[in-house]
């Protein structure tokens, strides 16, 4: 799938700007200030979309340290939500369990070498937190694979991230035009959003279709066997 070419804000900004006609914040109903607010809402607004897809879109990975008798390990500051948590063993990596059960009681020797050490974990702040926790020191001992916030997009050069479908900037673009329109309509009395409400629409069901299935591989489905 084709990607974006990681568009900067002031980009976003004039492709906004040319769509309401009013190209210069100095002769305009809207300032940067707003429509930057705007495109930040649509890109919170629509990354959820793409996150709940789980089509790898925003998806990365990390390796974590494991720190001697302490039972978590700070989550990196993008992270959004958890595909996968795997532990680093001599020949590769095994996945570990989600367990968000603190109904019981739990061990805190943890085995003391990386092949031994297999814990279950779950999320304490931006922390995992490790049951039981380890009695040794790993660098890179814990890998996860996640989905990762996109950077909010401050007036003046930030980028926006490139691993998504194109269609991603046009719906943002869209709906930031659509809020600005939304406003205008609330001050005038005027209906003057139902144009670019109906682009906006047709946008986000070519989006939604986009995102939805990115591998073509045949599918099978594996026969009930009990």
């Amino acid at each position: 799938m084709a990607t974006l070419s990681s568009p900067t804000l002031d980009r976003l900004l004039r492709e906004t700007r040319t769509m309401l006609g009013q190209l210069k914040a100095t002769n305009s109903n809207w300032s940067d200030e707003e429509l930057s607010g705007y495109l930040n809402d649509g890109i919170r607004k629509y990354f959820l979309e793409v996150s709940m897809r789980n089509e790898g879109q925003f998806t990365t990975q990390a390796d974590l340290d494991i720190v001697q008798d302490v039972d978590t390990v700070a989550l990196p500051s993008d992270f959004f939500e958890a595909n996968a948590v795997y532990k680093k063993i001599t020949n590769g990596y095994k996945i570990l369990a989600y367990r968000q059960d603190i109904s019981t009681s739990y061990d805190t020797n943890g085995g003391t070498n990386n092949n031994s050490y297999e814990p279950y974990y779950y999320f304490r702040n931006n922390n995992l937190v490790l049951r039981p926790g380890p009695n040794f020191a790993e660098t890179g001992g814990i890998r996860i694979e996640y989905i990762a916030f996109p950077e909010t997009l401050i007036w003046g050069g930030d980028t926006m991230s490139s691993s998504v479908s194109p269609v991603f900037k046009e719906v943002i673009i869209l709906y930031a035009v659509y809020k600005a329109k939304v406003k205008e309509s609330l001050v005038t009395g005027t209906n003057t959003y139902q144009a670019v409400e109906t682009l906006l629409a047709s946008a986000y069901k070519d989006f939604q279709d986009a995102v939805t299935l990115r591998s073509h591989y045949p599918q099978f489905i594996k026969p009930f066997s009990p």
